[in-house]
């Protein structure tokens, strides 16, 4: 946790801020990149695939093939196999869909009700592994549904999911991931092609998720996400995020010709550049007032591509000069 104060302005006058943060993403590490969630049985050969998702640039791959834990060749420093199943209830039309990453063997699959959902969380957690909610846009989730289902152990929400905006437009939650943080509900941003054909261009390593490492192999991957040090993207790279203790929110990225720093109600605020940039800055001695509860980055490049990092927890206390 890190303390600082600052002065600034609000709409009334000079005030001073007392900023409380405790960001994740400090501390180093090495970024990856990764999917997961992909159907290595439907793409072809488990070796041939993880060879294709390299050549893309990724550092990680994890199996999530319909309620089985798909064989994968053996994790190596280069390319690290994550084994994982994506579960629902074989037996109805529950658009209920869990990622389960990280276990040996497959749980129970779910039957058709939320609280089984908890059940399959402990399951899955009781063998090293963490579940993220999958595509919650396309499943058509009501709020009392969503945050249920956010509130059972869950770890991650998937953001952005490629496949989705295939099949009819469905691909991004961050809206209603957003609503879940003003709930109390933080869930680590997750980016997935969800891909089923090796070679469709369109889907197939087209969004995926970065995430922070401090130790290798499949259990640093896991622990980067359950410490939401992470980011979901449809194709830009977020390098840093982080406050500083002058006063600023900085985001460093590839190039991108936006960034919306936002907070709990109408903070923080959009930053746009005419050509593309690699670095974004919100003042806080102008803007503090405005942040509340959490923050988060989202970052648009030159095609409305946009990559969102996980939530950093915030408390801001203002008192007036």
């Amino acid at each position: 946790m890190k303390t600082f104060e600052i002065d600034g302005r609000d709409k009334r006058g000079p005030i001073r801020l007392r900023i409380e943060v405790d960001n994740q993403f400090e501390g180093g590490g090495r970024w990856l990149r990764g999917g997961l969630h992909s159907h290595v049985a439907q793409m072809g050969e488990s070796r041939e695939v993880c060879e294709h998702y390299r050549n893309l640039g990724f550092d990680f791959l994890a199996t999530t093939d319909y309620l089985s834990i798909t064989p994968m060749p053996e994790a190596t420093e280069a390319f690290v196999t994550v084994p994982g199943a994506e579960m629902f209830c074989p037996d109805g039309d529950d658009l209920t869909h869990i990622i389960c990453l990280g276990m040996r063997h497959l749980p129970q699959p779910l039957d058709d009700t939320v609280e089984d959902v908890s059940r399959l969380v402990r399951d899955t957690g009781a063998q090293g592994g963490l579940a993220v909610l999958a595509h919650p846009a396309w499943s058509d989730y009501s709020w009392e549904k969503a945050y249920a289902l956010a509130k059972s152990g869950l770890v991650g929400l998937e953001v952005s999911n490629r496949l989705t905006w295939q099949i009819n437009g469905k691909e991004r939650s961050e809206e209603l991931w957003q609503m879940l943080f003003n709930a109390g509900v933080r869930l680590a941003a997750i980016g997935v092609d969800d891909a089923i054909v090796l070679d469709d261009a369109d889907v197939t390593g087209r969004t995926w998720t970065g995430v922070l490492v401090r130790r290798p192999g499949v259990e640093g991957i896991l622990e980067g996400i359950r410490a939401q040090r992470t980011y979901a993207s449809e194709g830009p790279e977020i390098h840093d995020f982080r406050i500083e203790e002058r006063g600023a929110v900085v985001v460093e990225c590839s190039p991108c010709t936006a960034c919306h720093i936002r907070s709990k109600g109408f903070g923080v605020r959009s930053l746009q550049s005419a050509a593309p940039s690699n670095r974004f800055e919100v003042d806080l001695a102008v803007e503090g007032y405005r942040m509340r509860d959490w923050v988060f980055a989202c970052v648009e490049d030159e095609t409305g591509r946009r990559a969102w990092t996980s939530a950093i927890p915030v408390r801001v206390e203002i008192t007036p000069l």
